[in-house]
This record gives structure tokens, C-alpha cells and sequence, in this order.
């Protein structure tokens, strides 16, 4: 076996990635000076794109896998959601959680996801979700992952909607910018919480380590 194989195979450290390897060296100093970054993939047979969104969070992973998984505050924080209520604890790293948006010119929009939080052997996290049911929305899956980036944090906003025909035309740049203001949502929530509010901040984590050490095994 030749040496530089067989370092790479001995130390599998060296074959991680980062989720900035996704983006060219301008997106990726765009993130790192503050900005946000979206990336949208057109999906053969879907109307709307998958989307992808980038920003650093000047917090820890851990700090901000705790606040996104506070479900039932999000109608605090994010822009047009007016419901968000845990409607079934699957498991303790499982929840439905039922949303309400405030959708222009259709009725509003309510839904249900499945919500399933994981956490990685980097220290970093992952929450997936995938739609249960939906009043106009045929389909939603997508995740949000956590990992460390030098002193803080950057995030992975991941989302493929599949909309009724009566949403596809009308309100698919609506929806991408729902998705591009609820991570800066996120972002701001998490920064926010952190200097204001800390004993908030601990009851969050409180709450993230104990349903990690809760979960049963897969």
C-alpha cells in the first residue's frame, strides 16, 4: 500500500468534509464574513427547486441545535408563522410538530412534520424533517445541519417543497424567500438568546442533552 493511501485510510479525520467544501472560495468567504448563501437545484418533475442556504451562527452547534429544537417558539421568531405546536413526542429525539403560515393571496397554510434530531461523533447535528400532512403542500423533506466553524457555528438550511398546483406558479419566489428569512431568522434567535437571555439558553440545552441521553437505540 503506498504511504499517502494508507495515511488517509489510518486517519479518517483527513477524509472529513465541511459543509463550506459545498461552495466556491467567493460563497465561501460571503458566509464567512457575515452573508448568506443560496444555492437552488432544479429537481426533474418538481415545480419549485431544492434549496440550499449557508450562514455562520456566532454560536455553538450545540447552542444552536438547542434553540431550532425548542419547536414550540419558533411562532416567536420566525417571519409568518402563526402556529407551531408539538402535536405528538414520538420518541424524545422525534416530534410532529404542527405549523401554521401566513400565505399570501391563498388561505393560509397549515401542516405537520416529522421532526428527528441526531447528533454526530464531530459535535455537530442534524434535524430532519419530512411532511406528515398538509392542507396545499403534496410534499416537504429537507434538514438543517450544525457544525463547528472556528469560534462559532455554520448551518446547512436544506428544503424540497412539492406545492399544490394552485402554489406552484404563484408563490414559489414567496416561498424560496420564506425559506432564505427563516434562517436569518434562526441565526438571529440563536445570537439573540445567547448575550440576552442565557438562563434560557441553558434550559434549551437542558432539554437537547436529555432527550439525546433519552433516545433509545435505532
Amino acid at each position: 500500500m503506498k504511504p499517502l493511501l494508507f495515511l488517509l485510510l489510518s486517519c479518517p479525520a483527513l477524509l472529513a468534509t465541511s459543509l463550506l467544501d459545498d461552495l466556491d472560495a467567493k460563497q465561501s468567504d460571503e458566509v464567512a464574513h457575515g452573508g448568506q448563501v443560496t444555492m437552488l437545484q432544479e429537481v426533474e418533475g418538481n415545480p419549485w427547486p431544492k434549496v440550499r442556504i449557508y450562514q455562520k451562527i456566532d454560536a455553538s452547534p450545540e447552542e444552536v441545535a438547542a434553540v431550532f429544537c425548542d419547536y414550540r417558539n419558533a411562532k416567536a421568531y420566525v417571519p409568518k408563522v402563526i402556529k407551531s405546536e408539538i402535536s405528538r413526542q414520538v420518541s424524545p429525539c422525534v416530534a410532529e410538530v404542527d405549523y401554521g403560515i401566513d400565505v399570501p393571496i391563498l388561505p393560509d397554510e397549515f401542516y405537520t412534520v416529522r421532526n428527528t434530531l441526531t447528533s454526530g461523533a464531530d459535535g455537530g447535528y442534524l434535524v430532519s424533517w419530512s411532511l406528515v400532512r398538509a392542507l396545499q403542500t403534496k410534499a416537504s423533506e429537507g434538514n438543517l445541519r450544525i457544525e463547528r466553524w472556528k469560534d462559532g457555528s455554520v448551518i446547512r438550511y436544506t428544503n424540497l417543497v412539492t406545492p399544490s398546483s394552485g402554489m406552484a406558479g404563484l408563490l414559489k419566489s414567496t416561498a424560496i424567500d420564506q425559506m432564505k428569512n427563516t434562517v436569518r431568522a434562526i441565526v438571529a434567535r440563536v445570537e439573540k438568546q445567547k448575550s440576552d437571555k442565557p438562563e434560557a439558553m441553558k434550559e434549551n440545552i437542558r432539554d437537547l442533552e436529555s432527550a439525546l441521553k433519552s433516545e433509545p437505540a435505532r
